[in-house]
């Protein structure tokens, strides 16, 4: 009997927390969509997205702070971005990280159109 309620507390802890991470995505979304950003990508624990005139990269957190949980790349200030294995490298100092090639190749390539405009 003690094992029973004691798995159904993990139960009930396992998925209030995957609710509670559901509604943090939702809020970065949200966010994306008002920045009027394409090209999202969720990889690696952060949501990457090409924005009007920036690269704005948001990290999953437990608590969603959108200023101190980004990172922002203006376009303008990005001199040179290059491919490193499943990583694409800004300014050769800052790196944006992907779980697979094809996500990285789509990012990378339209990351340049976006600098090149």
């Amino acid at each position: 009997m003690i094992f029973i309620v004691l798995f159904l507390f993990i139960g009930f802890i396992i998925v209030s927390l995957n609710m509670y991470n559901a509604s943090n995505i939702d809020e970065i979304k949200n966010y994306l969509i008002k920045q009027e950003c394409n090209n999202k990508v969720y990889s690696k624990g952060s949501y990457k997205a090409l924005c009007e005139d920036k690269l704005l990269e948001i990290s999953n957190s437990f608590k969603v702070d959108i200023e101190n949980n980004s990172r922002v790349f203006k376009y303008s200030e990005i001199k040179n971005a290059s491919i490193e294995k499943l990583d694409i490298l800004i300014n050769n100092e800052h790196k944006v990280s992907f779980k697979d090639k094809a996500e990285v190749d789509n990012f990378y390539n339209d990351l340049n159109k976006k600098i090149k405009n």
